[in-house]
């Protein structure tokens, strides 16, 4: 009596609409692996080569971090500034400058260097003998300066105080290459970007033209499922796990292929980096991988759903 009781419960549970949509979403993922696993040439191509243009613009954009990571070891330089002193000024007018440049609040520390000190440290650092013995010492008083910050409105400000200073020959500011460097990494940022929009329709169209010929193989299955009542989104809801999952995996192959070159490069970069003294480590940022398995997955359902309900409409008409 209970087993015959229970028999019409377990058959309504089975009919309750969630049940039904829960079971139909397990079958289309496990479909969409299955396709990948049956037809191993078609689907890895095009995942393939989704991975490969979906690479470039993430490749531009982790250059574009390597150009900061490497403008990092000029911060330190940007905060700097030398200021050359005229040749015919005298002991009181330097004193005057650097009591001037202790009331500046964006200077955070000065140093005098004299043509003698000059001298002797260009010296030891070219390792040329006989400078010390040069009778008229070509070089100016230098002061060097410590600012508050790197800013480059701060360098900006006090620069164009130290022009009204009349004892001021010339000036120069280690922030000129951070400037550059920062400039160069914006333009990497944007090209990226550009790239990924633009190879992304690229992206949209391959898989679109991948599941297209999927829909037409399936096109007696989906003229069917119309004949009994199926909705479209019943019918397009294969094609959007077989787009998304490709996508996905078109992302993580360019994931790898970023990986791979990160790696190849390193080594350079290393160099160049210890030969200033700096210590750079290149690896691919996580940030963009994530959005290289979120790009690919959503341009994967873009083209899902923009071939399947332009296409799924004509196969399902009788």
């Amino acid at each position: 009596m209970n087993a015959r009781s229970d028999a019409p419960a377990t058959r309504e549970k089975s009919r309750h609409p969630l049940v039904a949509w829960r079971r139909h979403h397990r079958q289309c993922l496990r479909g969409a692996f299955a396709r990948l696993i049956h037809r191993p040439l078609g689907a890895w191509a095009t995942i393939l080569v989704l991975g490969v243009m979906l690479s470039l613009p993430a490749l531009v954009m982790t250059l574009g971090h390597q150009v900061e990571q490497v403008g990092q070891i000029w911060m330190a330089d940007a905060a700097r500034m030398d200021i050359y002193l005229d040749p015919k000024a005298n002991e009181e007018e330097r004193d005057d400058l650097l009591a001037w440049l202790d009331r500046q609040a964006s200077v955070a520390e000065h140093r005098a260097v004299s043509p003698d000190d000059g001298l002797s440290t260009l010296t030891e650092r070219l390792q040329i003998e006989g400078l010390d013995d040069l009778e008229d010492n070509p070089l100016p008083w230098v002061i060097e300066l410590t600012l508050t910050d790197a800013r480059a409105d701060t360098r900006l400000a006090l620069a164009e105080s130290l022009r009204e200073q009349p004892i001021v020959a010339e000036f120069s500011s280690g922030g000129d290459w951070v400037e550059r460097l920062e400039q160069i990494r914006r333009f990497f940022a944007d090209l990226g970007w550009w790239l990924l929009l633009l190879l992304g329709l690229t992206v949209v169209f391959v898989v679109g033209n991948t599941l297209r010929l999927e829909l037409h193989e399936r096109r007696r299955e989906i003229a069917l499922i119309a004949l009994i009542g199926g909705t479209q989104r019943y019918m397009l809801r294969p094609l959007l796990y077989d787009g998304t999952l490709t996508g996905l995996l078109g992302g993580a192959v360019a994931s790898l292929l970023v990986s791979v070159a990160v790696s190849v490069t390193a080594g350079p970069v290393e160099r160049f980096a210890a030969s200033y003294g700096a210590s750079v480590s290149p690896q691919t940022d996580p940030i963009v991988i994530v959005l290289l398995l979120a790009a690919g997955a959503l341009l994967g359902w873009l083209s899902a759903q923009a071939i399947g309900r332009f296409y799924i409409g004509r196969l399902s008409t009788p």
